[in-house]
């Protein structure tokens, strides 16, 4: 019984620390995503402030460009709203590829802001974005000194059913971490269990 008991605890302590090495390895995760969709959006946010504000060349936009472009994060109204729109960029083909890197990027930290959630790249599927979130779009240009600059806005809509879909995938997620934990712990205690029996039958014959 001597044997049995500094056995069991060795077991319980490697059970532990692997537990808490999986903790952290999934909290460092999640705040590097975390980290990656905040600068992407306020990447964006800083730079269209810079273009509306730079002292050495005066920025002109077109009389037709709407006003909801300008608008902050709505989070209280029944529909939530969230405007995303690119730099003045030189080619439409920049604006495109800049738009497809930032809409997933505020989505992804819209969700967070809401729930809490880092969610997977898996769940920002752009065909849902495209066809449920995406409800306004502008397509224009400025004017920034002597140059002529591409500009494309969209406004994103997360209404009832959308929440309802994110808060549902959060939950799901949350329960597949648990299992995934419990079933780490689970088989890291059953290999301790293992280990401890073969020492045991080792450290047995030896003093048979």
């Amino acid at each position: 019984m001597r044997t049995l008991f500094p056995a069991a605890s060795a077991c319980f302590v490697v059970v532990f620390v692997a537990s808490v090495g999986y903790a952290e390895t999934k909290i460092e995760a999640k705040s590097d995503k975390i980290a990656d969709a905040a600068n992407a959006a306020e990447t964006q946010r800083s730079t269209v402030h810079e273009l509306s504000t730079a002292p050495s060349a005066h920025i002109t936009y077109p009389d037709d460009r709407p006003e909801w472009i300008g608008r902050q994060p709505d989070l209280e109204s029944s529909v939530h709203t969230w405007v995303v729109s690119t730099s003045g960029c030189e080619s439409m083909e920049m604006c495109e590829a800049q738009l497809e890197a930032l809409i997933p990027a505020n989505v992804s930290l819209y969700i967070k802001e809401t729930t809490g959630w880092v969610c997977d790249d898996d769940f920002l599927d752009a065909d849902w974005i495209e066809n449920q979130l995406v409800s306004k779009r502008y397509v224009g240009t400025l004017q920034q000194g002597d140059h002529e600059l591409h500009e494309i806005a969209v406004e994103l809509n997360f209404d009832a059913d959308s929440r309802g879909r994110i808060r549902r995938a959060y939950q799901n997620s949350v329960v597949d971490d648990r299992l995934r934990a419990t079933g780490g712990l689970f088989a890291l205690a059953l290999i301790g269990l293992c280990c401890t029996g073969s020492l045991l039958g080792v450290i047995s014959r030896r003093y048979t």
